[in-house]
């Protein structure tokens, strides 16, 4: 009997150690950064989760052109509704004072959209509508990751939608930040120490009547 259990023991405490470190991954809202160029975007088809975000920044210095991304989410032609969005004009840069303030605030070289859970999985086409009458055209693919994604740390604006004012200056590349422990992930490691606890109890207790059984068996003969 104890050879066959101690395999089965050593199998318990290997999947026990596997699966503790699938539990307690998650993947973090990241930020993405999109180049808004002269002869187009640095990505014309990014593949984002739920929660994450994406900045465009225009970087298009050498065609002296404006340029305005919109999205129609529900297909009247506007860019009023609820999902849908309209960055404004955006400039290759804005003019500033000695104070490196904007001299004109309603200047912007970036935009921002947070894509939260409002949003299904699926492709999203959006536009680039430049200044010269030119039509730039790009697609977002969003996938759904609501069991491990981790939206505490998505990052925060004044309005989950629309344009709001980013630091001026070179793009940064977004970083993932380090995933915090959750209350759910501390009651996952007690439910599986608990259960593995349990376990080993019971094997335990099994071995012990077995090799007391074995004990009265061989004083009776």
């Amino acid at each position: 009997m104890r050879r066959v259990v101690v395999p089965v023991l050593m199998v318990l405490l290997l999947s026990m150690v596997a699966v503790m470190p699938a539990i307690t991954s998650a993947h973090t809202a990241d930020a993405f950064t999109v180049l808004v160029k002269e002869n187009g975007f640095s990505q014309t088809s990014p593949e984002i989760y739920h929660n994450d975000s994406i900045l465009w920044y225009n970087t298009d210095n050498a065609s002296n052109l404006t340029h305005r991304l919109v999205h129609d989410h529900d297909g009247d032609g506007l860019y009023n509704g609820s999902l849908d969005w309209d960055s404004g004009e955006l400039n290759a840069y804005c003019e500033t004072d000695e104070n490196n303030t904007k001299i004109d605030s309603t200047c912007r070289t970036s935009f921002y959209v947070e894509f939260n859970t409002n949003w299904t999985a699926g492709e999203y086409d959006y536009q680039d509508l430049r200044s010269d009458g030119s039509v730039v055209n790009a697609t977002i693919r969003l996938f759904e990751d609501m069991a491990s994604h981790n939206a505490s740390t998505a990052p925060t604006i004044g309005s989950t939608f629309g344009a709001t004012d980013e630091p001026e200056g070179e793009p940064v590349e977004a970083t993932e930040p380090e995933d915090p422990m959750t209350a759910e992930d501390a009651l996952l490691y007690v439910a599986v120490g608990t259960g593995g606890a349990a376990i080993l109890l019971l094997v335990l207790l099994v071995v012990r009547r077995s090799d007391d059984s074995e004990k009265a068996s061989s004083e009776q003969e």
